[in-house]
């Protein structure tokens, strides 16, 4: 009997989310495997980036179980104070996920991130289901990352609640699945559970660009929002020594104001005759700006960072906080930079030195090359068909 995975998520959010989703289940069942995609809550995101979305989703069956909710659990539609995601409609799903799936319909879930796993247990009591929670930051570290200063004396109260989250997500199911060792110490203080690493995929470029074609530019794309401010970019910007250095940054701007403020900082700076500004970047982009760019510049600490590892596939280097999971593949001064996180100092030291020394610069760049075209989509899916096999 081939084995029945599915991969929940409790929506399909614009950034990383639809690779993560759809390149895994094609490999999958081209594997053999009854791969289908759960997604709670459909915002509507991939109507309005359709031609992004379909890119990466195409051909990968995604079922959403919102629309067999009640009515009444449907009209639900508020936000808890504070949160950017976190809504009474991942409550309902874990009283509700169970009509949209049949008894042990699938053999193991993926539950990605700590909000699906309402509906993550809710299958497991109803439906028989086991499940395995992949982690990318634990909600306590998120809330000192974004929250702490945003709310003041009401802080504590809301990383009480991420305390609670965290403990609920990891309570019933299998084992847990990260991106990288940076947060196994806090994990294991939270759950005796299977710790299990899967790092994430790119696609490289089959021959390396050639170096000296290379402009003197740095590119960045993210989802832009409150915990990811790219204004730090205008900092770098006015501290390399180079004041020729370009910049190319381009993702989701959430709000769209934000890209707005970013704008009107430039040019209060004086800056924007030297940084290119663009929307989300599919593939073809991507692949596009980092086989021309030198140097991939991703300031934020967090699980993963699939950003530098995409930019080392065109030969792209990248400097990331150490810590992050994509630190893990790339030698520190060898096929990447990783500055300690929130030393802004240190981050411009290392974009000066690169740019500063062009022997640095090409090994570096063939370097990076090498580590990230091994990890295949392909490999993705292999490495995360044997974690979930161990628990079904």
């Amino acid at each position: 009997m081939p084995l029945k995975l599915a991969i929940l998520i409790d929506e399909l959010a614009p950034g990383s989310a639809p690779k993560l989703m759809g390149w895994p289940l094609r490999h999958l069942r081209a594997m053999g495997v009854e791969a289908e995609g759960l997604v709670v809550i459909d915002r509507g995101h991939d109507k309005a980036h359709q031609e992004y979305y379909d890119q990466h989703l195409d051909k990968a069956p995604i079922r959403y179980l919102f629309p067999c909710f009640p009515v009444w659990a449907r009209r639900l539609n508020c936000r808890f104070p504070g949160m950017s995601f976190f809504s009474m409609h991942h409550v309902m799903s874990g009283l509700f996920a169970h009509r949209a799936i049949g008894e042990r319909e699938f053999d193991v879930l993926i539950a990605c991130c700590q909000y699906s796993t309402f509906a993550a247990r809710n299958l497991k009591r109803r439906r028989g289901i086991p499940f395995l929670t992949l982690v990318w930051d634990p909600s306590t570290f998120m809330a000192r990352k974004i929250y702490k200063e945003r709310f003041g004396w009401k802080y504590p109260f809301l990383y009480a609640a991420a305390a609670w989250l965290d403990r609920y997500a990891l309570a019933r199911c299998e084992a847990v699945i990260t991106s990288g060792h940076f947060h196994h110490a806090h994990l294991r203080r939270l759950t005796t559970k299977p710790l299990e690493v899967l790092y994430p995929a790119c696609f490289s470029v089959d021959r390396l660009p050639d170096f000296s074609q290379r402009e003197r530019r740095i590119v960045a794309w993210d989802r832009w929002d409150i915990g990811n401010d790219p204004r730090v970019f205008v900092n770098l910007l006015t501290e390399l020594e180079d004041r020729r250095i370009q910049l190319t940054i381009g993702g989701f701007w959430h709000p769209a104001s934000m890209q707005m403020s970013f704008l009107t900082e430039l040019d209060r700076r004086g800056l924007r005759n030297r940084v290119e500004v663009l929307g989300p970047l599919d593939e073809k982009a991507i692949t596009a700006l980092c086989s021309r760019a030198m140097l991939h510049v991703h300031p934020i600490h967090e699980a993963f960072g699939m950003q530098t590892l995409e930019a080392a596939g065109c030969g792209c280097p990248g400097v990331i906080p150490a810590g992050s999971g994509v630190a893990e593949l790339f030698e520190d001064g060898v096929s990447g930079f990783h500055p300690p996180p929130g030393d802004r100092g240190a981050l411009v030291d290392c974009a000066n030195r690169f740019f500063r020394d062009a022997a640095l610069a090409r090994r570096m760049s063939e370097s990076c090359w090498r580590v990230a075209r091994d990890r295949t989509w392909k490999r993705y899916a292999l490495d995360l068909k044997a974690i979930a096999e161990r628990y079904v």
